[in-house]
């Protein structure tokens, strides 16, 4: 599965919540990949638009998003309904929008990097049998025909330049009566932009997720947003 890959790999057995159970392949060295960026010097472009890779691990958040979906599926209250355009925004190794292909989504995984979406293309296919789609995004600069029924944002508030960008991100790329779901690990450079979403006509439900991560128990808050009329 992993021969193709940009990277040599680790696979991760994750245990959900509810009896779920997915496989993720993350590098095995990120740590690498940050020493690759750094030695292409300050003037590289991937320097000056400082594209770490983040994507290369699995972060708390994710798995606070993944479990989310599940318990609400599991409760009743699902928030992704079987053939649903689900659009999952900065996939990273793509393990929420593996879960809403579970639920019974039609997923477009999507990232700013390439090697994030062969991982997430090899992610999906140790977890689903239906097809996904996948594309490069820039969120900067979001392209309204990949709009879905419900977008889906793990960690992405994690650095204050993206603020301005990611409301008009959000209108773009979520249809009308559609859902956004974000999570957050309580990162303090974000608290200000979540404070401020109400004002920019974005309905909003907060709940928190404790998920186990490494030996911790970590409360990773999750947002649903809904556009104003």
């Amino acid at each position: 599965m992993n021969f193709s890959l940009p990277y040599p790999t680790r696979e991760i057995d994750l245990q959900l919540e509810g009896g779920h159970t997915f496989k993720l392949l993350e590098v095995a060295d990120a740590e690498a990949l940050l020493d690759e960026l750094i030695l292409k010097g300050d003037q590289h472009e991937d320097v000056q638009d400082e594209r770490i890779p983040y994507w290369a691990e699995l972060w708390p958040s994710a798995l606070g998003m993944a479990q989310f979906l599940l318990k609400r599926a599991d409760s009743g209250a699902g928030l992704i309904r079987e053939g649903q355009g689900v659009l999952e925004l900065g996939c990273g190794l793509g393990l929420p929008g593996i879960v809403a292909g579970k639920l019974g989504g039609q997923v477009t995984l999507s990232d700013y990097l390439e090697p994030a979406l062969d991982f997430a293309r090899s992610n999906w296919a140790l977890n689903n049998a239906a097809e996904a789609n996948y594309t490069l995004l820039d969120w900067r600069q979001p392209d309204a025909d990949l709009a879905a029924d419900v977008l889906l944002a793990s960690d992405i508030t994690y650095e204050a330049r993206n603020f301005p960008y990611l409301p008009h991100a959000f209108r773009t790329l979520c249809k009308p009566g559609g859902t956004i779901v974000l999570s957050d690990p309580r990162r303090q450079v974000a608290r200000e932009f979540f404070h401020d979403l109400p004002a920019k006509g974005f309905i909003m439900e907060k709940f928190e997720e404790p998920v186990k991560f490494q030996g911790k128990t970590i409360v990773i808050h999750l947002y649903t947003l809904r556009i104003e009329a």
